[in-house]
């Protein structure tokens, strides 16, 4: 990275750099709310500042409440790093990397609306489980859980056409993950108050299993899922 074209400014002042000119900054910013902070790079200037900012108050507006309902302990320090190289959506990292945010900017330049992607991954930041992709953690809820989050938190989710389905199709279960998930999760939340939180409460002590959602609900996962298909059905 040119030297010449870094651009490091703390707290508020972070936002001069988001109306400079690519020229004049190629963009590292820090800036600071509600006692969290969020270092925004993107060593190639591949978004414009608009976009910038639009991701970065995404950020904020969606975080501080995921955290604050969820997980009063997340991380206080994160990162956004605008990566060309990458060649998926966005995804949090691991370990180090457990709050660090890495976005394609080839797919806002194409789907520019979507700016709620930062709120998907603000979640899983906030999720902060310390295992993935198993039987005590299983990727659909995790992926669930996030996009749940996303239909709650989302800044203008309708700005990207991305919504909740109310339709169940053929082939889809409890597990497809996702938005199918997510939408499950949302009528069963709406029935049973406090149930997605005491599932990402599970998820994150490693108390997780599929009786969870019987204590909670009175119904097994299984017979859950289809008093919830039923229902879609029927609309």
């Amino acid at each position: 990275m040119n030297r010449a074209s870094l651009c490091l400014l703390p707290g508020a002042l972070a936002a001069l750099c988001l109306l400079a000119s690519p020229a004049a900054c190629a963009c590292e910013a820090t800036q600071q709310r509600g006692g969290v902070t969020l270092r925004y790079q993107d060593a190639h200037d591949a978004l414009p500042g608009a976009m910038r900012q639009r991701i970065i108050d995404t950020f904020f507006k969606a975080y501080l409440p995921q955290r604050a309902d969820f997980h009063p302990m997340a991380p206080t320090q994160a990162a956004i790093v605008i990566d060309p190289a990458y060649d998926g959506i966005a995804y949090v990292g691991e370990k180090a990397e457990a709050a660090t945010i890495t976005i394609n900017p080839a797919w806002l330049s194409k789907h520019p609306g979507d700016t709620d992607l930062v709120t998907h991954e603000a979640m899983h930041i906030v999720q902060g489980y310390p295992e993935y992709a198993n039987e005590r953690v299983p990727g659909w809820l995790v992926e669930g859980i996030a996009d749940y989050a996303r239909d709650r938190y989302g800044v203008d989710n309708t700005a990207a056409g991305w919504a909740l389905p109310l339709a169940v199709k053929d082939g889809q279960n409890f597990d497809t993950g996702y938005r199918v998930t997510g939408a499950f999760l949302k009528w069963s939340e709406a029935s049973h108050p406090g149930l997605v939180k005491a599932l990402d409460g599970a998820l994150r002590s490693g108390r997780y299993t599929p009786a969870l959602w019987e204590a909670h609900t009175g119904h097994a996962l299984p017979a859950l899922w289809a008093a919830y298909a039923e229902a879609r059905q029927a609309r």
